[in-house]
């Protein structure tokens, strides 16, 4: 838990010193729109935005992942149920005898 305040610590600094160093304005110019704002602020949206459209073209891949480990649980516990079944009916070391 320390580890990952530590880290969100060294990120915000990070940020605050990127953002001092990098204080000049900038247009962004798409279509016909245009934005007139800091260069700090403008690569941070952008680079939020992007992980924000990695993060949802990865869900449905995260979430079929999810879908086929909770069938592979459901079919182990299956498994196991069978096997603890078989094994009261026959116990191991004895031999079954067909007379």
């Amino acid at each position: 838990m320390k580890f990952f305040i530590i880290l969100a610590l060294l990120i915000a600094i990070a940020i605050v010193l990127f953002s001092l160093q990098n204080s000049a304005i900038v247009t962004v110019s798409f279509l016909s729109f245009h934005y007139e704002g800091s260069l700090a602020l403008i690569l941070i949206v952008v680079f939020t935005l992007g992980l924000l459209v990695g993060l949802l073209i990865s869900v449905p891949s995260l979430l079929r992942k999810s879908l086929d480990l909770r069938e592979q649980k459901k079919r182990v516990k299956q498994l196991e149920e069978s096997i603890t079944r078989s094994t009261a009916i026959n116990p191991v070391g004895q031999e079954q005898t067909d007379k």
